[in-house]
């Protein structure tokens, strides 16, 4: 289900947090890994400055990838691509032509923790991509968790509608693939009555 996975980046510390997650989901669902940077200047030196970027990155995102991987074992793909334009355009643009499966991505970016406040890049991809999105918190002073161990374990919030439960497949593929401990969270507000199983028709959760 999950065959290729894009992760936007902006040249800051905090967009690349998207990486740690993604190169553990690529190595996981042996998925394909897609690298993207959108300059807003279409100046031939800052195109350049760019690309050196995105290259420097895809080849941390290998090494990094190979060293999940066991002696032998197939290569992982791993594409970067030079966007130029709006960048939450591009993105979703790229994402599209690339029937791409999975963004993932950090809350905000270059412009820091005012950026979602002000309508930023990642919160126009978040509710305008038809893709699934993982979007990682942005936090300067997050540790990287041994390998293996970043999707340890997995909390879903269930309302009850089906709705709700569009993200259980996704959630289901990466459990099976990594061995996550996954708990299902449904939570009843007070006074309401809900539907049980055998036994009484309805329980009446006190006010």
């Amino acid at each position: 289900m999950i065959q290729r996975i894009l992760v936007p980046l902006d040249g800051s510390e905090l967009s690349e947090l998207a990486l740690y997650y993604a190169e553990e989901l690529t190595w996981a669902l042996g998925a394909e890994l897609h690298l993207a940077s959108v300059c807003e200047l279409a100046e031939k030196g800052y195109l350049h400055m760019c690309q050196s970027y995105l290259d420097e990155v895809l080849r941390r995102a290998r090494g990094n990838i190979r060293s999940y991987e066991p002696q032998g074992s197939q290569e992982i793909k791993i594409t970067a691509a030079t966007l130029e334009g709006s960048p939450a355009t591009e993105i979703l643009r790229y994402a599209g032509d690339n029937a791409i499966d999975l963004i993932v991505l950090t809350s905000h970016g270059r412009s820091g923790a005012t950026s979602l406040a002000t309508g930023s890049t990642s919160t126009k991809i978040v509710f305008h991509a038809p893709q699934p999105i993982l979007l990682v918190r942005a936090n300067t002073s997050f540790v990287r968790p041994p390998r293996k161990e970043m999707f340890s374990k997995i909390l879903v919030p269930l309302d009850g509608s089906e709705t709700g439960e569009v993200a259980l497949p996704y959630v289901k593929e990466i459990t099976d693939q990594l061995q996550s401990e996954l708990t299902l969270l449904h939570v009843v507000p007070t006074g309401q009555y809900v539907r049980t199983f055998g036994g009484l028709k309805y329980f009446l959760f006190p006010e």
